[in-house]
């Protein structure tokens, strides 16, 4: 029986050893939980959408080298290197945001461990959470809103895709609500009833710590009230004595308050608890407003400007014409309004892009004296006051390591900024915004403009809505890459002329090779196009007709030249005011891609563009060409001589910059209307966001415009010369026998004193046989020789005026 009692009690002993080892355990696993559950859900919380540039190229085993301490410094994130890479797992590549809800199971199944709770509920919780993160995640991938990134993450993303593509978006978006209310309806009550016992369950924990941390507050705050009074009792023994030895040496003399007397000095004690009691000058410092780093230049962020808005259809829109057709003026309400942009500045991007940007200066021991900034729709410039011993150059030279330190696409320095003191960095914004055309119209200074041909460019980098007159360009050349902007560029500039002018005073000739660009404005046939003798589009994409339209151009210019001069005026704008009911309409010339005619049809297109550039502005013919190949073949430096303004867009060198502005800048752009303008007037470019207008916005307008009543006197243009004799099917006509090319070749041979075929192809951008029967035509009027064999032919004609006179015999 006593051996029995033994084992019993040793059995006893070693049950209740090892059930305090799993109740051990279990806490410490409870404990484990809801620390990583914690950390992650922080982590998590503090996501920074930059850290993931910095440890990119940090392997995870390298976390504790050298490497890693650099990296560190520039992670955002508090919780270091691991938060920022669990972060960034979890919000990028995996359910995103609504990852933190099985976070919180996992914290509340670690709770429901440590008070020794069943796990059942905790884990029906857990499952139910994931469900809902995952069904949040699809529902947040399925919207198209700026956070839908990070709230739906690569698998929330993907899924909403797959389903999109089964069953459609809203097909998706009933699924997931359905789904989600279902789970909640079956499973919510009995959820939320866990979770308010555990919640009510931790509530009481904590209070009971409160409480006990509280009353220990309270014996530590008694503890220091005794303390402080046995101080002041100390003090004041003190004081007594002192007052002692001050009455039994001048026994006579009247005791003066401790506060007024010189001798208390004498005691060190007695002035150590004088002085302890005042203010410290530190603290005093503290409250007085410093820069964040000391030495560091203060930024000084200048206010944006706000252009007072008008109301555009309060002005007069029903206007007459010549012929008596009420024309109306399209309404603003056909554009669209646009998401209203807050103009609250991100000054915490904008203090740490100076930080890095000063920083990366200091290394190369450039010292800035004064910094300003000016936030604009894309960009935002930093205007520097370098130190007078540092050179321009130096700056100039680290435009790639300035982008590399702010990891930005591209940043643009303007070594000087024109009319100041100053140097530039243009800076991309962390978060664009869009301008829209509407915006930019609906201004007082559009509406009360008195420019002859408004066109609005868009805005500048201080916000600042850009305008500028077409009559004083006089001609524009618009270049960047594809898809850079130049297209949606060129019908902004229309659609101002349209919300500007009569059909009484602009008239359009517009030329798309491209055939698709331009076909929205086949609805102003009625109004605004003009119309070309002998041909039946009105907008032209042929080559051959483009080349026939731009002679029919040069003809007009010929004939305005020739009013002018019978009416004694210099230019169109004379003459219409002088002779108001015989008022010219301005001409403006679109030509959407230069690169296309100039491959096709070469000189022939370049020679009247030249023309028109160089004599046309007078007469009120302006030319917007449009390329995007900025290349020395295509603007040629004829060309770019005679259009001193120039657009131009995002391009892929250098070199392409240096063709369209002569200089460097159009490579660093960000492309979507993101623009350099060369005004003709200002010796360097200046940086302007243009408008954003929609297809449907163009096709509003042109609607309303051709739903109006036709005019019936349209403007036709005099038949170019090239039309008179007929025009052949190869695009060019012969006179009396001989070839248009005819009188440029014999000026050619006699120029150069040789003659070949192979001469006449390359220099008149020639096919071969056209080449061949121009020479046979030079042999037979005796400007040249008969071939004979592999020799050379002769030139018989010596100098050029005995070739003029030659010509002028075979004309007359």
């Amino acid at each position: 029986m006593a051996n029995n009692t033994k084992i019993r009690k040793e059995n006893g002993k070693s049950g209740r050893k090892h059930l305090d080892t799993e109740v051990l355990q279990r806490e410490l696993a409870g404990i484990a939980l809801i620390l990583v559950s914690l950390f992650m859900i922080a982590a998590v919380l503090c996501f920074h959408p930059d850290d993931e540039a910095v440890f990119r190229s940090l392997v995870w085993h390298d976390i504790f080298s050298k490497a890693a301490g650099e990296v560190v410094e520039n992670i955002h994130n508090p919780f270091g290197l691991i938060g920022a890479r669990v972060s960034n797992f979890l919000v990028r590549s995996f359910l995103g945001y609504p990852s933190i809800l099985p976070m919180v199971a996992v914290l509340f199944s670690g709770w429901s461990l440590v008070r020794a709770k069943s796990l059942k509920p905790a884990i029906f919780f857990f499952l139910y959470t994931v469900f809902m993160s995952v069904d949040l995640s699809i529902m947040f991938g399925l919207t198209s809103e700026p956070f839908s990134d990070v709230m739906s993450g690569a698998i929330g993303r993907m899924l909403a895709a797959l389903l999109s593509r089964a069953i459609g978006m809203t097909g998706s978006w009933i699924l997931c609500g359905v789904l989600a209310a279902v789970m909640t309806f079956y499973t919510g009550g009995s959820i939320l009833m866990v979770v308010t016992q555990g919640a009510r369950s931790m509530n009481e924990n904590i209070s009971g710590s409160l409480t006990g941390l509280g009353a220990w507050f309270e014996e530590q705050r008694k503890k220091k009230a005794e303390k402080r009074s046995a101080k002041e009792e100390r003090r004041r023994l003190k004081h007594e004595k002192l007052l002692e030895r001050q009455r039994a040496r001048k026994p006579r003399e009247a005791v003066k308050p401790p506060s007024s007397v010189s001798t208390t000095r004498q005691d060190p004690d007695f002035e150590s608890e004088t002085y302890s009691s005042e203010p410290a000058a530190p603290e005093q410092s503290k409250e007085v407003a410093r820069p964040g780093n000391p030495g560091e230049p203060e930024m000084v962020i200048r206010q944006a400007v706000r252009e007072k808005e008008a109301d555009l259809d309060q002005r007069q829109l029903k206007v007459k014409t010549k012929d008596r057709e009420p024309y109306r003026i399209p309404s603003i309400d056909l554009l669209d309004r646009g998401s209203d942009d807050d103009d609250r500045i991100d000054e915490q991007h904008l203090t740490e892009s100076k930080r890095r940007l000063l920083e990366k200066l200091n290394i190369y021991k450039i010292e800035v004296v004064r910094i300003s900034t000016t936030v604009g729709p894309r960009v935002t410039l930093f205007e520097m006051e370098l130190a007078p011993d540092v050179k321009i150059s130096r700056v100039k030279s680290l435009e790639d390591d300035l982008a590399m330190a702010l990891a930005a696409r591209g940043i643009r320095i303007i070594a000087p900024i024109p009319g100041k003191n100053a140097v530039g960095v243009e800076i991309p914004n962390g978060k664009p915004k869009t301008v829209w055309l509407r915006s930019v119209l609906q201004v007082e200074k559009f509406k009360n403009t008195r420019l002859m041909l408004p066109v609005v460019l868009g805005k500048t980098i201080a916000n600042e809505v850009y305008i500028d007159d077409l009559t004083a360009m006089p001609h524009l050349l618009i270049a960047g890459a594809t898809g850079a902007g130049k297209s949606v560029c060129i019908n902004v500039i229309i659609s101002s002329l349209l919300y500007s002018c009569s059909p009484d005073k602009v008239k359009f000739v517009l030329i798309d090779p491209k055939r698709v660009e331009l076909f929205h404005y086949q609805h102003l046939k009625n109004h605004f196009l003009v119309r070309f003798p002998g041909i039946d589009e009105q907008i032209i994409t042929e080559p051959q007709k483009a080349v026939y339209a731009l002679k029919c151009v040069e003809k007009e210019m010929e004939q305005r030249y020739e009013i002018l001069e019978k009416a004694g005026v210099r230019n169109i704008g004379d003459y219409n005011r002088r002779l108001p009911g015989e008022a010219l309409p301005y001409l403006v010339v679109i030509i959407d891609e230069l690169a296309d005619l100039m491959i096709t049809a070469g000189r022939e297109v370049e020679e009247p563009i030249t023309r028109l550039a160089q004599l046309s502005r007078a007469v009120g013919i302006h030319l917007i060409v449009a390329t995007q190949r900025p290349s020395v073949d295509i603007i040629t430096g004829i060309i770019k001589a005679n259009f001193p303004s120039r657009i131009a867009f995002q391009v892929a060198s250098k070199v392409d910059s240096r063709t369209i502005l002569d200089g460097s800048g159009a490579e660093q752009l960000l492309g979507n209307g993101d623009m350099l303008y060369q005004p003709s007037n200002q010796p360097k470019s200046m940086r302007i966001q243009s408008p954003y207008v929609s297809s449907n916005e163009v096709e509003a307008i042109t609607t309303f415009i051709g739903a109006q009543h036709a005019l019936k006197n349209m403007y036709v243009l005099p038949a170019a010369e090239m039309q008179k004799g007929g025009a052949s099917q190869s695009g060019y006509q012969e006179k009396e026998g001989r070839d248009s090319m005819f009188e440029d070749a014999a000026r050619l041979v006699v120029m150069h004193q040789q003659a070949s075929v192979s001469l006449l192809q390359r220099r008149l951008r020639l096919g071969f046989s056209r080449a061949a029967r121009v020479m046979d035509q030079l042999e037979f009027h005796g400007i040249v020789s008969e071939a004979d064999g592999s020799r050379p032919r002769e030139v018989l004609i010596n100098s050029e005026d005995s070739l003029e006179l030659l010509l002028r015999n075979l004309d007359g």
